[in-house]
């Protein structure tokens, strides 16, 4: 699963370059993405109280008019706490959504907009009552997300982005200690997050300054 995840990005890039090639109007751009991203859940601040990083790859379709079709692939990590708690925890997570785009200046834009979320990651550290616990596991939950984005040079831009997500997670197995066991009641966890995002897109194809 880790492997198509990691090619999903790549795989998507380049059935949309096909798509492209055949429509006129639409512009394809992808960049580079880095953010902050803090998950919400009590246990993460109490115990992590930084937020971590994710970096991955965004990509773009924007169609003629006000309406744009984001993909977004990236990995967040946190290994390390100011409190000296021995845990880390680590994420892939994919976005999609639709946005609303609107430009207020020239060069300059404005977004927003709402689509799904998928989280697969893991986490491991020693819990309240000394135990030390290793959870795997996947969710799917939705995101908002809104932002501004402004033409640099060229075919590149930069675009600053605030994010939103809400998912949650259950499950009753865990490896406490080094064996597996069941968990009764079935532990929850809070997946949902928040977090600022920069990012810098290169128009690819479709548009008048694209590389393509």
């Amino acid at each position: 699963m880790t492997a198509v995840v990691r090619s999903f990005p790549l795989l998507l890039l380049l059935a949309v370059s096909t798509v492209v090639s055949a429509v006129d109007g639409i512009e394809v751009s992808a960049g580079p993405m880095i953010s902050n991203l803090s998950p919400l859940d009590t246990s993460y601040e109490d115990r992590f109280l930084t937020p971590g990083t994710s970096a991955g790859l965004a990509l773009d379709v924007d169609a003629p008019g006000i309406l744009d079709f984001r993909i977004c692939g990236e990995y967040f990590w946190k290994d390390s706490s100011p409190t000296g708690w021995d845990g880390e925890i680590s994420a892939w997570l994919i976005s999609v959504m639709p946005l609303v785009e609107y430009e207020l200046l020239r060069s300059f834009h404005v977004f927003a907009g709402a689509g799904g979320t998928y989280i697969s990651g893991s986490y491991n550290g020693t819990d309240d009552f000394g135990e030390y616990v290793e959870v795997e596991g996947t969710s799917a939950g939705f995101t908002l997300a809104f932002g501004a984005e402004v033409i640099l040079a060229g075919p590149l831009s930069g675009r600053l982005e605030y994010r939103r997500s809400f998912a949650d997670f259950k499950t009753d197995n865990a490896i406490i200690d080094g064996n597996e066991s069941s968990v009764y009641p079935a532990a929850e966890a809070d997946l949902g997050s928040s977090q600022f995002c920069i990012t810098f897109p290169v128009s690819l194809f479709g548009g008048q300054e694209s590389l393509f």
